[in-house]
């Protein structure tokens, strides 16, 4: 039987916290259990979390020794204070983290040279403080072999759904799905959820005045000549200026902030596909479709059922 320890350290977040012990419990073949999850604190003594009450684990961390599978969940100071579970010394077991526990684990040298994630709010502290990880923000999870890291909350459920079907084929992972209600596969990345910040006020002629006027007009079919023309620039100054203020293209931000626009339609109104692109400024459904596509993993049916706003 597979052996999974789970590891509780100082303000562990509960919810993630007790999806090994429900999901991996589930998976059965033929009556028989397929893991056991043991929780456990590295002293053996309760902990805090980080809502209004304490967890008392099954045992310390002795139980790593026996493990073949290791969960770091997120705990309240995984983004400051290294690796005080000595990961480096189980570098031979798989090694999973949820959420922010990928600072755990990278702080043990473990995710060095290997792609990762982590929850995209940290994201970019996680870029700064571990530059030899090739970090793929969008990502709900990760599987680089031998460590698996996965995004915030839900994406912790989608990992180990992952993980299940992996070890056992997906028909086992298809019974873990209906006993937890939970999907085997959820489609999209990150990028689903997150919100891009208002377009800064700037001065004239800046990038942020560029976007400005762009957001005025996202539903015309402008090109880069008309937006350097209203600016009085070349194309070649108007795409250096806005990259070197950006890092981006003008096109690619354009696209992006379409693609924004019709996510704020598609959650807010009920206009049909067709209507949603003509406003979005997208030539047509299609184009709407494969930008969502590129962009978010979705299409945008799929989005909206999830994202509708309740009138």
């Amino acid at each position: 039987m597979h052996q999974i320890a789970v590891v509780a350290l100082p303000g562990v977040f509960p919810y993630e916290l007790g999806i090994p012990a429900r999901f991996f419990r589930a998976a059965q073949r033929d009556g028989e259990a397929l893991y056991s999850v043991t929780t456990c604190t590295l002293d053996g003594a309760p902990v805090p979390t980080n809502s209004d009450f304490a967890i008392t684990p099954a045992a310390d961390r002795r139980v790593l020794e026996t493990a073949d599978t290791i969960i770091i969940p997120p705990w309240s100071d995984a983004e400051i204070a290294g690796d005080p579970i000595g990961l480096s010394d189980f570098a031979d077991r798989r090694i999973v983290s949820f959420c922010t526990g990928a600072f755990t684990v990278a702080a043990a040298g473990l995710l060095d040279g290997r792609e990762a994630t982590t929850h995209w709010c940290a994201a970019e502290e996680f870029g700064r403080r571990f530059p030899r990880v090739r970090l793929r923000e969008d990502e709900l999870f990760v599987d680089a072999g031998s460590v698996l890291t996965a995004a915030g909350a839900s994406a912790a459920i989608d990992a180990t759904m992952h993980l299940i079907a992996t070890d056992h084929g997906a028909a086992v992972a298809a019974t873990v799905s209906k006993v937890t209600l939970a999907a085997p596969h959820r489609g999209g990345g990150q990028r689903q959820f997150i919100a891009r910040p208002p377009v800064p006020q700037s001065v004239p002629g800046s990038s942020g005045d560029i976007q400005g006027w762009l957001m005025a007009h996202l539903d015309e079919p402008l090109s880069l000549a008309a937006v350097a023309a209203r600016f009085g620039m070349s194309v070649r100054t108007l795409t250096r200026r806005f990259r070197a203020e950006t890092g981006r293209t003008v096109g690619d931000w354009f696209a992006d902030a379409k693609v924004d626009r019709a996510r704020e339609l598609l959650e807010t109104t009920d206009l049909t596909i067709d209507d949603v692109a003509a406003r979005s400024g997208f030539a047509t459904a299609a184009a709407l479709r494969k930008h969502f596509r590129d962009r978010l993993g979705l299409a945008p049916q799929q989005y909206r059922s999830r994202f509708a706003r309740a009138a």
